[in-house]
């Protein structure tokens, strides 16, 4: 299959990239605000790796990164490669729930059908599966696996599209495995900030779906009260779009450059992530609002962002993504003014134990139940 080359990066932005990479000591910092723009194809691998804290951000990356893949190597070979009749009958079933997922992982992306990539990806969920039993093994999981392995695997072919690539003749097996390790660890970091989406019960997840109602009473009440009139709730669709992420709703290239803004944010992948599945349910209201319940629940549950429900490009992307950014920024904004004219009290005592009564606001005094009133926010 021929790859295809990525269009060229603006000149400018990859020489920024490139002298922050560069350092002897990555600003962490200034990485972080390039990124949240996009970042060019040459430079998102290692920058991932660095957000994601696989990498450290001194010089010595290079040795970091052969003790993890060598401890990774490790691990699968005590777990991933036992002999069944070793495992326990958790393992057995375990195993074999991940060996059906993998099958069905981004069936529209050659890459993941073939058989090298799907046998990568099984080992090294099940071992990230067996070494968290706490969380344990969750289905989406295998899903959040597909960018990382698919950036890390563009490494080394110089940033092409290998998204189309099912023949991995020119990979070799020692390639392979580093990009599994390479996604294990970062995988596992990624899990590691959203750990309340997959134990028992999932109640990050439902959190996120409570917030995102209480967002769009605020900013899309009509489209939220069409919804509702036809017999659709959000948990009959968004509860997959908190759960992957995403993914299973847009194409690679769309949910990659997603990613990079992710990364950028402190909490993107929880916080931020709610925002913009509100602005990309947003953003196809005016189809929706056309829609009667079964075509519309088909839409948004067999990804509204894929054809032939919609064509959702980077560029749409874009617009989510800010919009999304707007959305949260104004939100945050107008509940501190309502709590600083509500509880001057708890302002001034916040005040009195050192703390500024911004932040105090900011990071203490946001119960939920504010998000439920219904008003203009933007007058």
């Amino acid at each position: 299959t021929k790859m295809t080359r990525p269009e060229p990066s603006q000149s400018y932005k990859a020489s920024q990239f490139e002298k922050v990479l560069k350092s002897n000591i990555v600003n962490e910092i200034d990485l972080r605000k390039l990124s949240w723009n996009g970042i060019p194809d040459q430079h998102r691998a290692r920058t991932w790796k660095i957000l994601l804290g696989y990498l450290p951000t001194n010089s010595s990356r290079s040795g970091i990164l052969r003790r993890k893949r060598e401890e990774y190597r490790h691990f699968a070979s005590l777990y991933a490669q036992q002999h069944p009749s070793v495992r326990t009958d958790h393992e057995r079933q375990l195993i074999k729930q991940v060996r059906a997922d993998v099958q069905r992982t981004a069936p529209y992306i050659p890459l993941f059908r073939a058989n090298r990539v799907q046998v990568s990806l099984e080992r090294l969920l099940y071992t990230w599966s067996v070494r968290h039993p706490a969380s344990s093994y969750v289905q989406g999981i295998n899903d959040l696996a597909t960018p990382l392995f698919t950036v890390f695997l563009q490494d080394y072919f110089d940033g092409l599209d290998v998204t189309e690539l099912q023949y991995l003749d020119a990979i070799s097996d020692d390639i392979l495995l580093e990009v599994e390790a390479d996604c294990y660890w970062c995988l596992n970091s990624l899990l590691s900030k959203i750990q309340d989406h997959y134990t028992p019960g999932q109640p990050g997840i439902h959190r996120m779906l409570f917030q995102m109602e209480n967002i769009l009473r605020r900013v899309d009440p009509e489209l939220l009260t069409y919804l509702k009139g036809i017999g659709i709730e959000l948990i009959h669709f968004a509860f997959r779009w908190m759960n992957c992420l995403l993914v299973r709703e847009m194409s690679m290239k769309c949910t990659i450059r997603m990613w990079d803004t992710y990364l950028s944010e402190s909490n993107g992948f929880d916080d931020y992530h709610v925002y913009v599945c509100a602005a990309f349910l947003h953003h196809f209201g005016h189809k929706l609002k056309k829609m009667e319940f079964e075509e519309a629940l088909a839409a948004l549950t067999q990804g509204i962002g894929r054809l032939p429900y919609g064509e959702f490009d980077v560029l749409d992307l874009e617009v989510v993504l800010s919009q999304a950014y707007i959305w949260r920024s104004r939100l945050k904004e107008n509940r501190i003014k309502e709590y600083q004219m509500v509880l001057p009290n708890q302002t001034c005592s916040s005040q009195s134990r050192g703390t500024t009564g911004a932040k105090y606001l900011g990071e203490t005094l946001f119960p939920i139940s504010l998000m439920s009133d219904v008003g203009s926010l933007f007058s």
